[in-house]
């Protein structure tokens, strides 16, 4: 599947979740796992003082980290949320 036919189909799963409320943050979350090959998509949401609520959009099998970053660019032009996106090639943050 294309990425833009994918990006199209993970807006319609995500707009009945995007209500645009007041004081809400709003996020997409994509998690790369190397050694599967599979890319977690998640979408997130928190009011400022209250828990962050996340719910798992889709899995992606087969699915390169240069694919996704090319997911991530697709869903930066049509929506206005940020798009986090996990780096398994960054070590900086794992324990020795």
């Amino acid at each position: 599947m294309d990425t833009t036919e994918l990006s199209a189909e993970l807006l319609q799963a995500i707009q009945p979740l995007f209500l645009k409320k007041a004081n809400t943050l709003y996020e997409i979350y994509l998690v790369y796992q190397p050694f599967s090959d599979q890319v977690n998509v998640f979408f997130e949401w928190g009011r400022v003082g209250h828990a962050t609520i996340s719910r798992q959009i889709r899995s992606l099998q087969h699915f390169s980290f240069a694919r996704m970053l090319e997911l991530r660019e697709q869903l930066a032009k049509q929506l206005p949320v940020s798009i986090r996106v996990n780096d398994p090639h960054d070590l900086t943050d794992r324990k020795h």
